[in-house]
């Protein structure tokens, strides 16, 4: 353990050590500058003025455009032989940089169209031999544009090894970071307008596809080295695109939550066209005034906007406007910072916040983005969740349904087998009725004896029942009592018995087997009373109740000996057939004389 503490101090001293000999970098914060039109650096002898950097054009020498130049001198006792580098951090619009009289190093080209480096970071390496012991000089060459806001910031000379990482590191953050967003929001925007294309009614979607994609156009104004244009239009044309963005963006957030601002909105479309056009007109020296006219303008609709959101999110609890108001929130904060730098010469230069010379809005319009894709994410997770619900219930609604064709299939199998079973079974009865009906109907007339011509006609009647109560499944009562008591009064009348008949109740539906079961009762109780009641009057009641129904049948005849009672034939088949019905049939002599015969049927009782 004491080995390996004393290792740890040992290499901690020897980096201590190393950092130590390292050549300390030298920062240059005061500088002589002088206009003048050359490519070279001017000499000494020229009227040169000592300024402080950062050195703002609009600031130090307003309405000034041109090739300026800026003297650095600094003095090296001993030169470090290593590779050197001189870093400029920020600059607009390009610089070249000599050093001891010998050009090290550009940012592009000094013509039209001029190489931008105003949000670009220059990093030169240096030979040490161009170092020497003494005083040596830094010559920074800048060019300016009217349409531009020319300056130079605070600069470093000094071992590359110790330069390049902080020059690495804000390209990374003013360039490669950039990019990449633009791309990305690119992306987001084309599948954005994809989704407004497929969905019309959607222009939330359309406008904030319109405003990414603007927004990817007009960003590579942060990372573009060489515009394809001349400087004056493409100022015109990015400063434009910006207006352009967030016109589309704010309305593209008003219609995400739903809010209808008329007036918000028409003032939004007329900065969207009215901008480009003025900036467009407006003569050189009006330029930058006027882009920060514009922008305020801009700044105001979006704390428009985003005091709507708050509304929207604080009294409708709309859960999209709570995503946004953060997001927007940052981006008013950074747009009010950014529009200060961009109109510091109104104040002239009398700054009190922070990051002076750092445009923030180009890294919270993301954010924008971040929280509209997480609103549309959202949107379509809960949509395909409710289709994938939708789509279940549809499937368990398809599988009821084919069940249901199912049993409608095999129910209409059942009946068509059934039709054809009845149309047989009726073929079967008209033949019987044609053939066997005719030869009983023969026998009838033929009969020698009234006894025979009786037993003919009960077995013709009992054929015509089989086929007149087999076609149907049920038969209203009143159709069969008028058949009954047609029967009734022609077997009765050729007998010499009259008939008193009555038909009491509601008109009740009969199924085929009582229909017929209960016709054959009647039958065997009239044929008894005229074969051995000797009775001259018979009385039949039919009354129909809710849940049964009774027939009585009460001659004035002989009356049955008692004998005769328990085993009569046609008593038996009388019960048989009451039972079949779930009924009870009941023969008695009357107190008066004569036989009542009593059959209760409940209309509700399966049939055996």
């Amino acid at each position: 353990m004491t080995r390996r503490f004393l290792l740890l101090l040992l290499f901690a001293w020897l980096a201590g050590a190393a950092r130590a000999g390292e050549a300390p970098l030298i920062d240059f914060s005061e500088a002589d500058f002088v206009l003048a039109d050359s490519a070279t650096p001017p000499p000494d002898n020229v009227p040169w003025q000592t300024v402080t950097l950062p050195d703002q054009w609009r600031l130090t020498r307003p309405g000034v455009a041109g090739n300026g130049w800026y003297r650095l001198r600094f003095r090296i006792d001993r030169p470090d032989p290593g590779l050197q580098a001189v870093y400029l951090p920020k600059l607009v619009m390009n610089a070249a940089v000599f050093l001891n009289g010998e050009a090290i190093g550009d940012g592009g080209s000094f013509s039209e169209p001029i190489a931008r480096n105003w949000n670009r970071p220059l990093f030169f390496p240096v030979p040490g031999e161009l170092l020497r012991p003494g005083d040596n000089v830094l010559h920074v060459r800048l060019l300016g544009h009217a349409y531009t806001q020319a300056a130079l910031h605070p600069l470093q000379l000094g071992p590359e090894n110790q330069l390049r990482p902080i020059y690495e590191r804000a390209y990374f953050l003013n360039i490669t970071l950039n990019q990449t967003a633009g791309l990305l929001i690119a992306a987001v925007g084309v599948l954005t307008l994809n989704l407004w294309l497929r969905r019309r009614q959607e222009t939330a979607y359309g406008y904030f596809g319109l405003s990414a994609l603007v927004w990817s156009l007009q960003a590579t104004n942060l990372y573009l080295s060489q515009a394809p244009v001349d400087t004056a239009h493409w100022e015109i044309l990015t400063n434009a695109g910006f207006q352009i963005f967030s016109g589309f963006l704010l309305i593209s957030l008003l219609r995400f939550v739903g809010l209808r601002q008329p007036a918000l909105v028409g003032t939004l479309w007329f900065g969207i066209f009215a901008a480009p056009l003025s900036l467009w007109l407006a003569p050189a020296a009006w330029y930058l005034p006027l882009t920060a006219g514009w922008h305020f303008y801009t700044l105001l609709a979006a704390l428009s906007t985003l005091a709507l959101l708050l509304r929207a999110a604080w009294r409708e609890r709309n859960r999209d406007a709570r995503f946004l108001v953060g997001a927007m929130g940052l981006v008013v904060l950074f747009g009010l910072h950014d529009w200060l730098i961009h109109s510091q010469h109104i104040w002239q230069g009398r700054t009190a916040w922070p990051l002076t010379d750092v445009f923030l809005l180009h890294y919270s319009a993301p954010l924008v983005f971040l929280a509209l894709g997480l609103i549309m994410t959202g949107r379509y997770v809960s949509a395909l969740n409710e289709y994938e619900a939708l789509a279940d219930e549809l499937d368990h609604r398809v599988q009821d349904k084919h069940l249901q064709l199912q049993e409608s299939y095999a129910r209409m199998r059942e009946l068509e087998t059934e039709r054809a079973v009845t149309e047989e079974r009726e073929r079967i009865f008209r033949d019987l009725h044609d053939d066997v009906g005719a030869k009983l109907l023969s026998l009838v007339y033929r009969a020698q004896r009234a006894e025979d011509a009786d037993l003919a006609r009960s077995a013709l009647r009992d054929l015509r029942d089989v086929v007149s109560y087999t076609g149907a499944a049920h038969f209203t009562l009143d159709e069969l009592a008028a058949d009954w008591r047609s029967e009734c009064e022609q077997r009765l009348s050729e007998a010499g018995i009259r008939l008193d008949w009555q038909n009491d109740g509601a008109a009740e539906a009969l199924s085929q087997p009582q229909a017929l079961n209960i016709g054959r009762i009647l039958r065997e109780a009239i044929s008894n009373v005229i074969r051995h009641a000797g009775a001259s009057s018979v009385a039949i009641r039919l009354e129909a109740s809710e849940d049964a129904l009774h027939l009585s049948i009460v001659d004035d005849g002989r009356g049955l000996a008692e004998d005769a009672l328990p085993r009569g034939r046609g008593l038996r088949n009388m019960q048989v057939r009451a039972q079949r019905l779930g009924g009870e049939v009941a023969q008695v002599n009357g107190d008066g004389g004569g036989c009542r015969i009593a059959l209760r049927v409940p209309l509700t009782a399966p049939v055996n």
